[in-house]
């Protein structure tokens, strides 16, 4: 049961070591100008190599219920399916229902795990696997593995390095539930911590923030919703950016002579933008209508000047 891109890899190695008799994913969602049905990434690879596909509106319609039955899974591994599993489900297999989660449960139990970390400067992360509860990611735990984030990741970089971890984890989780060795570690009370869906609203720049949130934010928000802000009236997109530390940057102190939001003179020609605590060094960005540019090319066609706004929140 899975249903975007990054579920792709976990299903491929399973289907190298197990009987697939059903892949369950969310039915075909508008894309695009021209609002046609397109199918997910999991059912575009189920009817690639021939596996059977149920998509239901709900999981806890009866009747999609009654063909897992019929299906008589031995276990159901669920990786981003996006619906809520009801206990006639979560009771239905012999080797229970298994979650793939993208963090080191409990920390970051939601949808967006991998961007509230980065949202959060989290340097560690990782794949936790767990047997699944009817309370969001609080089953008991399986297996994890960790991983150090690297400080200019952002959370595309994040999933493309999570995402073979991911499947490799859940590939050995599947081996100790044949075999009926699967632990079960329950979860710990502290340190839970909340991860939903991001917003468009969330890739909104605030410069009054300290210089390594708004690096933060702008790690986190790439590629969706992406971070933004205003220069010259239009939408002007941060890609890739970094708290700049060299010798040569106004010490935060400065503030008052570079307000948050402003360009801050630099003697190296790079893009540098003040913040409440700091100064943010932009590395990639893309003028509305235009393609990415490196910041510092897109300064010159821009012909910005020091002291120029960048407004945000």
């Amino acid at each position: 049961m899975g249903t975007p891109a990054l579920a792709v890899p976990a299903l491929e190695m399973l289907r190298d070591e197990h009987e697939i008799v059903l892949v369950v994913t969310q039915p075909d969602k508008p894309a695009g100008r021209s609002s046609q049905p397109v199918a997910s990434p999991i059912n575009q690879y189920a009817l690639q190599h021939g596996l059977d596909v149920a998509q239901p509106e709900r999981a806890r319609d009866e009747d999609f219920i009654a063909r897992l039955q019929a299906t008589s899974p031995d276990a159901i591994a669920v990786v981003a399916f996006g619906q809520i599993l009801p206990r006639a489900i979560l009771d239905l297999p012999p080797c229970g229902c298994i979650n793939l989660h993208y963090s080191l449960l409990p920390r970051w139990r939601g949808a967006a795990p991998v961007q509230h970390a980065l949202l959060a400067g989290d340097t560690i992360t990782g794949v936790t696997t767990q047997h699944m509860a009817e309370k969001l990611d609080a089953g008991d735990i399986i297996l994890q593995r960790a991983i150090e984030i690297e400080p200019d990741e952002t959370t595309g970089d994040l999933w493309q390095r999570l995402t073979p971890i991911g499947a490799e984890v859940l590939r050995d989780t599947m081996r100790l539930a044949q075999a009926g060795q699967a632990p079960r570690t329950p979860q710990s009370e502290d340190g839970i911590t909340l991860a939903p869906s991001l917003k468009k609203s969330d890739g909104l720049l605030d410069w009054n923030a300290p210089a390594p949130d708004v690096v933060n934010r702008v790690r986190a928000t790439n590629p969706w919703p992406g971070a933004c802000c205003n220069f010259r009236g239009a939408i002007l997109k941060i890609w890739r950016a970094l708290v700049e530390t060299t010798e040569a940057a106004p010490p935060a102190g400065q503030a008052a002579s570079y307000p948050p939001g402003h360009v801050v003179p630099s003697p190296t020609g790079e893009v540098w933008v003040a913040a409440a605590d700091g100064v943010v060094r932009l590395l990639e960005v893309q003028a509305e209508g235009r393609p990415r540019l490196p910041a510092a090319d897109w300064a010159r066609g821009a012909r910005l000047q020091p002291g120029q706004p960048l407004s945000g929140n």
